[in-house]
């Protein structure tokens, strides 16, 4: 269980459903509770595909209103996704921790969550709320056992598969993203996200093996597909009394 934390996924209709996927293997790790609800924000107002969820006892489907869909249902793919993600980042019902927010084609290893919980106490010991937390490395750093993450470098960062934000920095880049993405549209948030690290000199952390893959080889015509070479499909074995400072910098390769 993450205690204080959010759990958000953007997802929205598309020809292949991963969301039954993710969410079955999101609880075999992560107990189903009533009072921390997941929370399904929805970038269409299509919600035909999430009907098995509305009286799920552990999930809560936030719609697309009519007036919001009519202001941005002509815009581009990216621009409505990024709208999309500006609601995940402020949306109600947000964890006084921070939030873990998830794209809706994602497998997660078994054990991830006290592997993930572990990770960001680590995190908050020596940097408070100044970093974010990918569970996502589409590099492919390795599988790195001796250490809980590593640093990533902001210039190369791509891919939110899966993010986790303390509160403070998610307020921070939600303004960021509205002002650059939503209002100005300069960019897909991952992008964004990487811009605003640069500017803040906020650290963006890997945790290591990546905690979830991307199965969405169908995509929604945002960029092409990838994955992450370092996933593990079960790190309930592998060793979490490791010290807090057990990390090092990345330089990735992959063109």
């Amino acid at each position: 269980m993450l205690n204080g934390v959010a759990v958000v996924i953007t997802t929205v209709e598309r020809g292949e459903n991963y969301l039954d996927d993710t969410l079955a293997s999101f609880f075999v790790s992560h107990p189903v509770c009533a009072d921390r609800p997941i929370s399904l924000v929805v970038g269409s107002p299509q919600t035909n595909y999430l009907m098995r969820y509305q009286s799920h006892p552990s999930v809560e489907v936030i719609e697309m209103g009519p007036a919001l869909w009519e202001w941005i249902k002509n815009n581009s793919v990216r621009h409505r996704a990024t709208w999309n993600y500006y609601r995940c980042l402020t949306c109600q019902g947000r964890g006084k921790r921070g939030s873990l927010i998830l794209e809706d084609d994602v497998n997660f290893a078994l054990g991830w969550c006290k592997r993930l919980d572990r990770t960001i106490t680590a995190l908050e010991r020596l940097y408070n709320s100044g970093f974010v937390l990918s569970l996502y490395d589409p590099w492919g750093y390795g599988c790195e056992t001796s250490r809980l993450y590593v640093e990533y470098e902001r210039e190369n960062f791509f891919g939110t598969q899966g993010m986790y934000f303390p509160a403070e920095t998610q307020d921070g880049f939600a303004r960021y993203l509205k002002a650059h993405g939503v209002v100005a549209n300069e960019g897909h948030y991952d992008h964004l996200l990487r811009d605003y690290a640069l500017e803040e000199g906020l650290l963006i952390f890997a945790s290591t093996p990546s905690l979830v893959q991307h199965m969405g080889t169908k995509t929604t015509g945002l960029g092409s597909w990838h994955y992450a070479p370092n996933f593990v499909e079960d790190v309930s074995v592998l060793p979490l009394d490791l010290d807090d400072e057990g990390t090092g910098s990345f330089v990735p390769t992959a063109t």
